[in-house]
Formats: C-alpha cells, sequence, structure tokens
C-alpha cells in the first residue's frame, strides 16, 4: 500500500540527540543541505501506481529509498556498503530524516526499487529531479554543451579465442543444469575442454591460441547443428548467444562434415562481444557502451547541471545523437538551448537544420573542403533560411530556383551572366540545355556556412567552453565509478548511470548550497572532487 512520506518531524530526531556543539557541526556539513534542499526534490506521487491504493503493508519510505539509491552513487559505494551507511552513519540519519532506530532496510528493497525504474532506465526519475533541482537553484539553461564518453559493464574483455571458450562454456553450464541428460551425451573430449577443465582452454599462448581457436569453432558448429531442431534448447538464451557466435564470427562450410570452419576476417562492430553482456558492441574507443551526456554552461550559473544523458552502443556514431539529447532537454528543461556548443563528431549540415527545429543552434565544426582555391557553396549568398541563392560571388542573381527530389535545389543562372566570368573554371555550378544550374541542398548550405563560419576569431572564441564538459566525464568516472560499472546488459547499464549523474547534480547542488551557507570551509561529500 501506498504511503506518502509524513512530513512531521519526530521530537527524537537525531539532531535533538547531541549537544548543540556537535549539533552545529552537524549543520555545517553536507548531511544538513541534503536534508535542507535536496530531499525535497525527490518526488514520490509518480510511485503510487506500483503500489496498492488502500491495501496491504505500508510501503517503506519512497524517497528514502530512492535517496539510498542516490548517495549510494555520490560515494561510489554497493549495495551492501550503502546499507550499512544508512544503518549507522549518523550523517545518513540527519540527511534522509530518519530516527536511527527505523534507519533500516534491506538489499531486497533497493532491488525491487531498481527493477520499478527500470520501466523507462530511470529517465523518469532523472528528467523530474534535474528540472526541481533547476528550479531551486535558479540556474540558466539557454547555452549547453554535449559530449560522449566510453564506458564498459562488469565484463571481462575477451580475445577471440576467449569470446568463443567463454560463450561455449556458458552454454554446457546451462545445457548441464537445464538438461543434464542430453549434456550427458556429449562427447566427452568436449566436456572437458570446457567443464570439467573451465576456462583452461581459452588461457593460451599466443602460439597455440590460432590451432585452438579452430578446435573451438568447430566445436560450435558441432554444438548449433546438434540442437538446431531442439524445441526446448533452442529457446535457451545460451544456445541463442551461441547460435549468434557461430553467424557473426563464421563462414557456413560447404561440405557436412568439415575438418575446420572459417573465421570471418572482419566480424561487424555490432557483433557479440561478451556471453556476460550480449548489449555491449565494438567501436573505436573499445568494448563497452557510450554515454552521450548534456550539459549547462552558462557563465554566471554557480554551477553546471548534466540536462541530459543517455546509452547508445559504442559502435554507434554520435552523428545520431544531436536531435534525441535535444528532445529530453526540453522534457527536463522545459524547452530547448538557444546553443549547444559539441565538437566535430556532431557537427554535420543535417544536424545543424535539426537542431535549428529545436530552436537551437548547433555550435559545432565541421570538416573544411578539400581545396581552398576552389569556389564553394560559402562563396554565395544565401537567404537565411539556406534555400535560395540570392547571388553568386561576382555578383549574377539566378533567374529561377527549382526543387528536385531529396530536398535538393537547383538555382538556375543564365549562360550569357556565366559566359565570361573570370571564375567560370573555379565555379561549382555545371551547363544544363544552355543554362549554368548549381545544386545543393539545405545541409549542404549549412554545411558551408559553418565552415566559413568556424574559421573566424569570434567562433573560435566562444566554443572555447565546450571543453569544459570534459572535466564532467572525468569527475564521474574518478567520483562516481562511472568507467567501469557492476552492473551488465543495456537497461541497468542505462539505469546505473543515469543515477550517477543524477547524484553528481545533486552531489554540485549540495556544495553549492553550502558554500552559500558557511562559506568555503564547508564539508562537501567526501568523494567531492
Amino acid at each position: 500500500m501506498f504511503r506518502a512520506t509524513a512530513p512531521q518531524r519526530s521530537l527524537f530526531s537525531v539532531e535533538n540527540r547531541l549537544d548543540e556543539e556537535k549539533r552545529a557541526r552537524l549543520e555545517r556539513t553536507w548531511a544538513h543541505a541534503y536534508r535542507s534542499h535536496a530531499l525535497s526534490l525527490i518526488e514520490e506521487a509518480p510511485f503510487a501506481r506500483y503500489f496498492h491504493e488502500d491495501n496491504g503493508r505500508p510501503n517503506k519510505s519512497v524517497r528514502l529509498v530512492l535517496s539510498v539509491l542516490v548517495l549510494k552513487e555520490v560515494f561510489d559505494l554497493t549495495d551492501r556498503e550503502a546499507l550499512e551507511q544508512l544503518e549507522w552513519n549518523t550523517a545518513w540519519h540527519y540527511a534522509l530524516d530518519v530516527l536511527p532506530e527505523e534507519a533500516h532496510t534491506c538489499q531486497k528493497t533497493l532491488h525491487n526499487f531498481r527493477t520499478i525504474l527500470l520501466d523507462d532506465e530511470g529517465a523518469g526519475l532523472f528528467e523530474r529531479t534535474t528540472a526541481k533541482l533547476l528550479g531551486a537553484a535558479g540556474l540558466r539553461t539557454g547555452r549547453q554543451r554535449q559530449d560522449s564518453t566510453h564506458i564498459v559493464s562488469n565484463i571481462r574483455l575477451l580475445t577471440r579465442l576467449g569470446l568463443f571458450t567463454q560463450t561455449v562454456t556458458k552454454f554446457l553450464e546451462a545445457l548441464r543444469k537445464e538438461h543434464p541428460r542430453l549434456c550427458g551425451r556429449l562427447p566427452e573430449e568436449l566436456v572437458e575442454r570446457y567443464l570439467d577443465r573451465e576456462g583452461y582452454f581459452g588461457d593460451a599462448r599466443s602460439s597455440e591460441a590460432p590451432r585452438r581457436l579452430e578446435q573451438t569453432a568447430l566445436d560450435v558448429y558441432e554444438l548449433v547443428r546438434r540442437f538446431e531442431e531442439h524445441r526446448a534448447v533452442r529457446g535457451m538464451e545460451a544456445y541463442q548467444l551461441l547460435v549468434r557466435l557461430y553467424r557473426e564470427q563464421c563462414v557456413a562450410p560447404k561440405m557436412e562434415e568439415p575438418e575446420r570452419i572459417e573465421l570471418n576476417p572482419k566480424p561487424s562492430s555490432g557483433s557479440l562481444q561478451s556471453p556476460a553482456d550480449p548489449d555491449a558492441t565494438y567501436g573505436h574507443k573499445g568494448k563497452g557502451y557510450e554515454v552521450q551526456l548534456v550539459e549547462t554552461c552558462e557563465e554566471d550559473n554557480p554551477f553546471q547541471v548534466v540536462t541530459a544523458v543517455e546509452i547508445n552502443g559504442a559502435n554507434e556514431s554520435d552523428q545520431h545523437q544531436v536531435e534525441p539529447q535535444l528532445e529530453q532537454v526540453e522534457r527536463t528543461c522545459g524547452e530547448a538551448p538557444k546553443e549547444l556548443h559539441a565538437d566535430a563528431g556532431y557537427g554535420s549540415g543535417e544536424n545543424i537544420l535539426k537542431a535549428r527545429e529545436h530552436g537551437t543552434e548547433l555550435k559545432a565544426p565541421i570538416g573544411t573542403p578539400g581545396s581552398e582555391q576552389d569556389l564553394g557553396l560559402g562563396d554565395f549568398t544565401f537567404e537565411a533560411a539556406g534555400e535560395k541563392v540570392r547571388m553568386c560571388p561576382v555578383g549574377a542573381v539566378p533567374v529561377l530556383h527549382e526543387a528536385t527530389r531529396g530536398r535538393v535545389v537547383l538555382a538556375v543562372f543564365a549562360e550569357e551572366a556565366c559566359q565570361d566570368c573570370p571564375l567560370r573554371g573555379l565555379c561549382p555550378t555545371e551547363t544544363r540545355k544552355d543554362r549554368r544550374v548549381l545544386r545543393f541542398t539545405p545541409a549542404e548550405v549549412a554545411t558551408a556556412r559553418r565552415q566559413t563560419e568556424q574559421r573566424s576569431s569570434a567562433f573560435k572564441e566562444r566554443h572555447k567552453i565546450r571543453s569544459g564538459i570534459e572535466a564532467t566525464n572525468s569527475e564521474l568516472k574518478r567520483c562516481h565509478g562511472l568507467r567501469k560499472l557492476r552492473v551488465r546488459r543495456r537497461p541497468r547499464v542505462a539505469l546505473s548511470v543515469r543515477l550517477k549523474v543524477l547524484g553528481m547534480n545533486i552531489k554540485r547542488y549540495v556544495a553549492h548550497v553550502l558554500d552559500v551557507a558557511t562559506g568555503a570551509a564547508a564539508t562537501a561529500p567526501a568523494c567531492a572532487c
């Protein structure tokens, strides 16, 4: 049964059990700032739908449990360590406004609440709480910056031989547990390689690895073929991973009883990287995931806050992450920023136009043209929307514009106007049916404009603020355990990342409140960087 946390404080609360001097010291710590300003940011009403309206035992305080999950990430603790702090730490009792004798919950409660948050991977909690924090702190959000950083879930980084060995071992362990009779019918030497002498086959010297990889590929082929008609085994996740490994890494043999299995020389970047986390992919930064962050960067803000966070595969380009992040910023802040600074990985004419539809000017550099001697679209004068040419570099005006498929526009110039042009040999226009035609799209115009703009000192000076988000990436990894998570699979990874980022936002807010109230001598959370 859902019950909101009672706002009435007890006469026997923590501060009333301490002498005056100790109470004064406690009020100069992060715990006081958290209780006074951060605790109320967590909304309980959205969680009422997960409980019965009027029947059953009253729930554990939603605000208490969510605060434990947030503080767990603030201090980068395990579940066990966080529950110990809740049980015995006076500062936590004070921060969470709970009586010492009631400061208890079990690991199962934390697990259940994380399961609830998995409904939307924690996005709702992050956006609602951050929105309230922005309002409480009076932060401006008109100027923001975006970047990505690489993370790894709780997996081993396997070689190709290790990947094959671990996937086969995982399947055989599941088969022995769920279908022991089927496992008992397998060849004895195969079972011995992966189960009776677990792990040894994958730990090979470099000289032995190719031979063992050939044998393991044959074993994968034999197991996939043996059970492909067995309905119960086909439904096992471990078998499906084995099939996925075979399809992605191996070339199907031409004969029925091959002596060796040929391996795919270049598996896809989205191929299986670990049987422990099938959602992990491979990119130029390595195996794992990419975290997309958007952060405020207004110079007059006393501190900055991450307003959007998303997870994507390590093999996915940043080019596709501008619009989704702007949509999340709109949900968090109520509107998109006026300016969004990002590195060249996000820069393209298409993204500039998509951002503009949200009322945002995307400030991201774009690769320069191949030759500066030839004329380009940047040398032509366009209307503001970039859909019509006003004049060419020598002042000639097009006689008409024609729209074609795919948003391609043709600006038509009279042939006689271009006949004696001194720049004709360098001009990007072409002759079509006795007329000169300039072919372009609005995205190409946006690209050309940016390539011209980014060479200016004004653009470079204003864009310097983008690099500040690198410190946020570093803070999350050094202080909050973002570099290597304790969870696996994409939904849990996304939830863990959002809780860590929310914890960092709250930590910064708490540190700011302390600075305002008591000055720089105040004690912030121990993990503050």
